[in-house]
């Protein structure tokens, strides 16, 4: 079972989320929950992150939920290296996201992929294999990762997860385990699926529930992670 009362995955105003690190606290206890992982987008040039991790800090004193602070940013290559700044310190856990494909020595953007893949100039196993690789490079390379919204971007290039064999997950899911990382079930995303999940679950991996909720509204509201939750029952 995926704990419920945990949302590991809300944005708020330091990058794409509507409301402040303040509101979405509030709201994650109005909402019935235990903990909130708070969590904004970074690049490698973002300069903002001290003031970030003051807002949760001094936020987090006061709150009647337990809260982490966290970072998210995009896979930019095979190797899993991460569009991270320089410096974190503050910051509890990062969050990896697959917003690109990476391939070849970089990444490139899943609308081309898909093109590619369309054509015939690829095939699927050529962009699945490097995205498992990188995904679980990320998780060994840095420390207290949490795959965010595992195989998003699988529709982005007209693929879905049926692409992805048992192997494969099994051998990313052992991979993860041992580096310590955990997933994330995505009510936004609608991803991994009950049969990933299950799969992870079964290598050791520990799976966390998320809405990657951009809104106060959206906050420990599961629907889909729910499903995903009972199946593992």
């Amino acid at each position: 079972m995926i704990d419920l009362t945990h949302d590991a995955h809300v944005h708020s105003t330091f990058s794409d989320g509507k409301h402040d690190v303040e509101t979405n606290i509030g709201a994650a206890h109005a909402h019935g929950l235990a903990s909130i992982g708070l969590v904004d987008h970074v690049r490698s040039d973002t300069t903002w992150v001290p003031d970030y991790v003051a807002a949760v800090r001094q936020s987090g004193k006061r709150a009647p939920v337990a809260v982490t602070c966290g970072v998210e940013a995009k896979i930019l290559d095979p190797t899993g290296a991460l569009d991270l700044p320089a410096s974190l310190h503050g910051v509890d856990e990062i969050l990896v996201a697959d917003h690109q494909v990476p391939i070849g020595d970089g990444c490139d953007h899943p609308s081309r992929i898909r093109r590619f893949l369309e054509t015939g100039h690829l095939e699927a196993a050529e962009v699945i294999g490097p995205l498992l690789e990188a995904t679980a490079r990320a998780a060994e390379r840095y420390d207290a990762v949490i795959i965010a919204h595992l195989f998003s971007v699988l529709p982005k290039m007209g693929l879905d997860e049926t692409a992805v064999c048992d192997d494969d997950i099994g051998v990313l899911g052992r991979r993860l385990a041992a580096a310590g990382a955990r997933v994330e079930i995505s009510e936004r995303w609608q991803c991994p699926s009950p049969r990933v999940a299950a799969i992870l679950a079964g290598e050791g991996v520990e799976l966390i529930a998320s809405t990657d909720s951009h809104r106060k509204e959206t906050i420990g509201i599961y629907d889909y992670v729910a499903v995903v939750s009972r199946s593992l029952a």
